[in-house]
């Protein structure tokens, strides 16, 4: 659903910016000509870029029937072909509106013949520019949602072929179900790596980057499956499962009883094979809402990136002439649902703090999986400083316009936390990490149980929204300026 409402969200805009561009191109090729329809001199939107947009957009309307908003691979010529028909219907369209107007196709045929001259090649370019680019963008990045693929032997090769012509998706494993634990030697069916059995797939999940799971089960109603259904929900992963024995599932799931157990929405859906599907998954904040979030992301990101080059220089010098070695801190943290990532920050602490970390950990205040500790030896006096004004934390701004991360998020796990997690601990990290959230926004240094965190983490993500994201930023900001945050 999600990838639909990308696809036709882009293609709209596609549509849209190629009437656009076109109108505008012709108006000025044409503008000295005498030829020229004088209301065109008058009113360029009103009566052109106006009619001609809303032709373009009831043009790619028309041929939604055909799915032609649907992202493939295509050749420049099979996009051109595309666009044509697209092309065709907008002339149509586009010329009942101008005898609406009372302008008539003659009195402006320069200027629509022209249009549909340059509308067609830049439709066709858009479309096969953008829609290559982003199929690559997501298969080279971590964009992609990771899929693991648990069904029968016989049944693998067959639904690891359809999942890989949806492009908004990636195989990352295979899961056999009619075998008991993973291979001894390296197997792989359809060039995917066959990573699990019956007895260890679930396991690995929980330590591993994925997104979705297709379950391929005629045994759905044992219960180690619904034991595994139950487990990977926790995760906040999404589940699809096959439809031909699920009667008694939702009794099965009943989740009331779990530790920050989301809220479940069920999904009939078919598969591209025809395969009738139920999606078990948590609700989806709108496209939209996702998008702008992702547009402060990377205004931010820029924002504070330049911030942190000028507080590089200035900051630099202090942290060396105090302690030897790199003024940037790196680390590989845990992101969104499993993925790894290298964060960044201002180093603040002595080189050897993480060998000593092991000799402190009598003294961690936190309960749970994190360390904290009051009057931490390894922080160096420039780094208490940078600490408590959060200035250490503006390279993170990098890992926002990257992408890895968010503004506003939850707090990223360190590789080593990440492996002690519990089933329910993992669904905290159902959304994108960010360099501030709901437990630095409360006042990280009064917080001193890891469940804590848990809990604020999975109320941010059931709870999200633009005005919830703006709220914390503005208690983030609160935290920071009374000295109340980090210690």
């Amino acid at each position: 659903m999600k990838r639909k409402k990308l696809e036709l969200t882009i293609t709209v805009l596609i549509y849209l910016f190629s009437a656009v561009l076109a109108g505008i191109l012709s108006f000025y090729l044409l503008r000295e000509d005498k030829l020229t329809p004088q209301f065109l001199q008058k009113n360029i939107f009103r009566n052109t870029l106006g009619p001609l947009c809303f032709a373009a957009f009831a043009a790619m309307s028309l041929r939604l029937y055909d799915g032609a908003y649907a992202f493939e691979r295509i050749s420049l010529w099979r996009s051109l072909w595309k666009s044509l028909g697209s092309t065709i219907a907008l002339a149509g369209i586009w010329a009942a509106i101008l005898l609406l107007q009372k302008n008539s196709v003659t009195q402006s045929r320069y200027y629509f013949v022209c249009s549909l001259l340059f509308f067609l090649p830049i439709l066709a370019f858009l479309l096969f520019f953008v829609q290559n680019w982003t199929i690559n963008h997501f298969y080279k990045t971590q964009s992609a949602s990771f899929v693991l693929l648990a069904t029968s032997s016989e049944r693998a090769a067959e639904f690891s072929d359809f999942l890989k012509g949806d492009w908004y998706r990636k195989v990352a494993a295979i899961a056999l179900l009619d075998r008991e634990r993973r291979p001894e030697e390296a197997e792989e069916i359809d060039h995917i790596p066959v990573v699990a059995g019956r007895r260890d797939y679930v396991s690995w999940v929980q330590q591993n980057a994925l997104d979705e799971i297709y379950l391929i089960t005629e045994d759905t109603q044992e219960p180690d499956i619904i034991d595994a259904v139950r487990n990977f929900i926790q995760m906040g992963i999404s589940v699809h499962l096959n439809l031909p024995t699920v009667e008694k599932l939702d009794r099965a799931l009943a989740l009331e009883e779990e530790k920050y157990s989301p809220a479940i929405q069920r999904t009939l859906l078919y598969a591209r094979n025809g395969s009738p599907m139920l999606l078990l998954d948590q609700p989806e904040p709108k496209l939209r809402y996702m998008l702008i979030k992702r547009l402060i992301d990377i205004l931010s990101g820029i924002v504070g990136s330049l911030i942190a080059l000028l507080l590089f220089f200035f900051l630099g010098a202090a942290i060396k002439l105090e302690s030897p070695g790199p003024v940037l801190f790196s680390q590989e943290r845990i992101g969104k649902n499993g993925r790894k990532f290298r964060m960044y920050k201002f180093r603040s602490m002595y080189q050897d703090a993480e060998k000593r970390k092991a000799e402190l950990m009598e003294k961690n205040e936190m309960d749970g999986f994190m360390f904290k500790m009051k009057d931490d030896p390894r922080i160096t006096k420039v780094g208490r400083f940078i600490r408590k004004t959060s200035l250490d934390e503006f390279p993170q701004f990098f890992n926002v316009l990257r992408g890895d991360m968010s503004l506003i998020g939850t707090r990223p796990p360190t590789v080593n936390e990440f492996k002690k997690y519990s089933n329910y601990h993992k669904r905290r990290l159902a959304m994108k990490p960010g360099i501030t959230g709901m437990w630095q926004a409360s006042g990280r240094s009064e917080i001193k149980d890891f469940e804590d965190v848990v809990r604020l983490d999975c109320k941010y993500i059931d709870n999200w929204s633009l005005w919830l994201d703006l709220k914390i930023l503005a208690k983030t900001i609160l935290v920071v300026v009374s000295g109340k945050g980090s210690e």
